[in-house]
């Protein structure tokens, strides 16, 4: 993200059925006590660059994102998209909320779509 971009642009909508599909394939890994979050949320923003998947939600359409930071990765996964690119998927939370789906690329490319939950892997943290 350049630093002149701001770090969300604002956005009001339901998640999408990939996007519950991929908080659904983390958490029945990572937390499956926090299934039942996903039908509260609501997407709130999305990244800054308006180019990439990454959405930021919250229990209401009308609230605001929580601040950028702190957060805590609750889990990160990877794997290709359709055009074949390496996306990373993090899930973040903030003051104990589910807050973000970050896309990202361990290879530098520009993502622009997410990678089907089933070719997702978890990346082990130890070899981070």
């Amino acid at each position: 993200m350049q630093p002149s971009q701001p770090y969300s642009i604002a956005l009001r909508r339901e998640l999408s059925l990939q996007e519950k599909a991929l908080l659904r394939h983390i958490l029945e890994r990572e937390a499956p006590d926090r299934l039942h979050e996903i039908a509260s949320l609501k997407v709130v923003a999305r990244c800054g660059c308006g180019k990439c998947p990454t959405v930021i939600f919250a229990k209401s359409a009308g609230s605001e994102p929580l601040p950028a930071r702190p957060f805590v990765e609750v889990a990160n996964y990877l794997g290709r998209n359709e055009g074949g690119v390496l996306v990373g998927a993090a899930l973040l939370e903030r003051e104990g909320q589910l807050s973000e789906l970050e896309a990202w690329s361990p290879e530098g490319s520009e993502v622009t779509s997410w990678p089907s939950p089933s070719v997702l892997e978890r990346i082990n943290d130890e070899s981070a």
